[in-house]
């Protein structure tokens, strides 16, 4: 290396080391405020990449959220009020309130549930509202074959009489015996409960494969049985002398006055047989034949002879045999010679049933039902009363006195078969 090399090496090193010395006069930070500076910097780069997901997080992300938003939506959907079922007749439209009669043949109800209703011959039914969750029936007579598309919040209710049969989802058959007053349910599957006023327990649970049979007529007394026809002397009794008796003169015995002749019995005159004929009909629960009878008698005289049920029960053999006028007078004479009985209250229901399902005549119909509730509020046939008296209300565009009722109604039958249409009225639906 020549000089020159030498001392151009010499001064580079002299000005590190001049450099040096500057740098160890500089101000600088401890090792601990080092390490903190450190620490910060990891944090937040730490932050920063947390705050960016990444792809596979982002997808996670977008999973769940959708998730969520179509729960939200299946909630909204089961929270919303849905459109009310509707039905068809043998394929033909159905309407509320309308009767459908099963004359020969078997008819069917198919609503847009799946569920079906099918009429016996025979049978004489009617929708009486429908909603989204179910449907009223009210069976007027025969029987019906229900299987009802199970679900949880359904509301199916058949009335028959004074009976309801709430149903969830099942199947079964239910009968109405007008003539015997008798309710008759037979489960195929599933489970059902029964209310009514006789009922017991209240809402009495019939499971399959059982069957019962509900009626709230109290039996029929036994007819009191003729007196047996006396028997006449023998030979030997009338030989004997009549015994001594003490006489009223000086103690001395006399003989007895003779027995008075016995009394023969006699046949019946002729014109009773009928009478007593439509009597023992009634009891078995043959209304027509015991309506036969009392024409043959004369209807004026079983008018006189007759007691209220008696009346009660001819009146609907008339009804039944489509001879409302006939029906009426046995009705009517029911209220006036026993009036403020229950035969005198349930005339007037089935005065009003014969305004309502016979004419049409609406006004007429509520005055009966009227009738019957003030006479009888917690009667059997209250509930189908006050319900058919919220229809006439309606059908008379009667909209304010449609909602009194309807709220009547729902505070004393909220499950009731007419709760459905009491709900819209009560609501302000028209």
């Amino acid at each position: 290396m020549d000089v020159r090399t030498k001392d151009i090496a010499a001064l580079g090193r002299r000005v590190a080391a001049h450099q040096d010395a500057a740098l160890e006069r500089l101000a600088r930070p401890s090792a601990a405020d080092r390490l903190q500076a450190i620490y910060r910097k990891e944090a937040a780069l730490s932050l920063r990449a947390r705050a960016a997901p990444s792809p596979r997080r982002l997808g996670f992300a977008l999973a769940a959220a959708s998730v969520a938003a179509s729960a939200l939506l299946a909630l909204f959907a089961l929270l919303r009020p849905g459109d009310p079922l509707t039905y068809r007749v043998d394929g033909s439209p159905g309407a509320v309130g309308r009767w459908v009669a099963a004359d020969t043949s078997q008819v069917g109800l198919d609503f847009s549930d799946g569920s079906r209703v099918d009429l016996a011959p025979g049978t004489r039914a009617r929708v009486t509202e429908v909603g989204p969750l179910g449907a009223g029936v009210l069976l007027e007579r025969g029987s019906l074959h229900v299987r009802v598309v199970h679900r949880d919040d359904a509301r199916w209710v058949v009335a028959g009489g004074p009976f309801e049969v709430h149903v969830i989802g099942t199947e079964f058959d239910v009968t109405w015996d007008t003539e015997a007053e008798e309710l008759a349910v037979s489960m195929s599957a599933g489970r059902v409960r029964v209310l009514g006023p006789c009922v017991e327990p209240p809402g009495r649970a019939v499971a399959a494969p059982e069957s019962i049979r509900l009626t709230c007529v109290a039996p029929r007394p036994a007819a009191p049985q003729a007196p047996p026809p006396a028997v006449a002397p023998t030979a030997s009794s009338r030989a004997q002398p009549p015994p001594l008796v003490p006489s009223a003169s000086a103690g001395a015995l006399a003989p007895a006055a003779p027995p008075s002749p016995p009394v023969r019995a006699e046949a019946p005159p002729a014109a009773a047989a009928p009478s007593e004929s439509w009597r023992s009909l009634l009891a078995a629960g043959k209304l027509g034949e015991a309506l036969a009878d009392v024409e043959l008698l004369g209807v004026d005289t079983v008018l006189e002879r007759a007691g209220g049920a008696e009346l009660v029960e001819l009146g609907s053999a008339a009804r039944l045999s489509r001879k409302p006028s006939v029906a009426a007078r046995f009705y009517e004479t029911a209220r006036h010679r026993f009036a403020g009985s229950d035969a005198a209250a349930v005339a007037a229901y089935h005065l009003g049933r014969m305004a309502f399902d016979g004419r049409g005549a609406w006004a007429e119909a509520e005055r009966w039902f009227a009738v019957y509730l003030a006479e009888r509020p917690r009667g059997a046939l209250a509930p189908e009363a006050l319900g058919r008296s919220i229809e006439c209300a309606r059908n008379l565009k009667l909209h304010a006195r449609a909602r009194e009722l309807a709220a009547r109604y729902l505070a004393a039958y909220p499950n009731g078969a007419h709760a459905g249409l009491a709900t819209a009225l009560a609501g302000g639906a028209d």
